[in-house]
């Protein structure tokens, strides 16, 4: 399937649920709970071509645990059941202090489960019995299983057959496990032919252990990105997804939930404020997650851009804009 006619019928998807959100009852009222992203850590050692993990200038490291154990507290005490440990920039596994996160969300049983998106790159740093005890119930393995250099080309590091070793791994002990943790592989586009992929070694392996559709997925893949309001430079063979009309129309994401940075501030969306720095801050996770949910602050944005058409700057250009 050509890249003009997957590209198609997306378009084609997005119009029905344009039109569709257009009557949606109760779109611009909030859940009395949001869901929770905690960004672990903003750490990641890959330089992948789509990423502003190169242009982010906030400071590196990991959420102090003092502040992860507050957010996670009262979310808890907000009724809230869905959280996760997704990033904006980083990658959880290089996190040094992810399983005591992982053993604290677990004493919360109202939560109804636990994952991160991970290249997968450092599995290797934790031993397995007690990484499929902490309590993670999902993975998402970003990754290309198409070679060496493929792998090189993407995420800008030469760390293939580290990846190949830990996700044979994962799979391989999951299975032994009767599968406690869904684990799914999102293959990431590369400039190749789709047969080149589908009749590589390592993914046709990787087929067969994962239970995973992937040949769908590869001949489906979508090359159509955000360069992060143009600070990333994108390779010739990545198109930016279309700029979608939101006059008086909130993004979905300012109803959905609350992100915690790595250095604690708290964010209405962790789609594309990789510095953690424009309007979208609410302030700090220790004003406590409720006053941030049900505050002016929110409030205010979502009202502005509603009834006034203020959107905010960072939103005016991002690409993942969500009807």
């Amino acid at each position: 399937m050509g890249r003009p006619v997957v590209f198609a019928k997306r378009l084609v998807r997005f119009v029905l649920r344009w039109l569709k959100s257009s009557w949606e009852q109760g779109r611009f009222q909030a859940p009395a709970i949001p869901h929770l992203s905690i960004e672990t850590t903003n750490v990641c050692n890959s330089d992948c071509v789509f990423c502003a993990n190169r242009v982010m200038s906030r400071r590196k490291g990991p959420l102090r645990m003092d502040r992860f154990a507050r957010a996670v507290d009262d979310f808890v005490a907000l009724g809230g059941t869905r959280m996760d440990f997704n990033v904006t920039i980083g990658d959880p596994l290089l996190d040094p202090y992810l399983l005591e996160r992982a053993r604290y969300v677990s004493r919360y049983r109202q939560i109804e489960g636990l994952g991160f998106v991970t290249t997968l790159q450092w599995l290797h740093r934790f031993p397995l019995d007690e990484f499929f005890e902490a309590g993670f119930t999902w993975l998402s393995i970003s990754t290309v299983l198409s070679g060496r250099e493929q792998y090189r080309a993407f995420f800008g590091v030469d760390m293939y057959e580290r990846m190949l070793a830990n996700l044979l791994v994962l799979l391989d002990e999951n299975a032994k496990r009767n599968h406690p943790i869904g684990v799914h592989i999102e293959i990431k586009p590369t400039d190749e032919p789709t047969e080149t992929i589908l009749s590589h070694p390592d993914f046709e392996r990787v087929s067969r252990l994962s239970g995973q559709d992937l040949a769908t997925q590869v001949k489906n893949r979508g090359f159509f990105v955000d360069d992060w309001q143009g600070a990333v430079t994108l390779p010739p063979y990545l198109k930016l997804r279309p700029l979608y009309p939101r006059t008086r129309y909130p993004c979905r994401m300012l109803y959905k939930g609350l992100t915690v940075y790595s250095n604690g501030k708290v964010g209405a969306c962790q789609c594309r404020d990789f510095d953690a720095s424009s309007e979208l801050i609410l302030g700090s996770v220790d004003d406590g997650l409720g006053a941030h949910w049900n505050g002016p602050g929110l409030q205010g944005l979502r009202q502005r851009w509603l009834e006034r058409n203020e959107i905010p700057a960072i939103c005016r250009s991002c690409r993942y804009y969500m009807r």
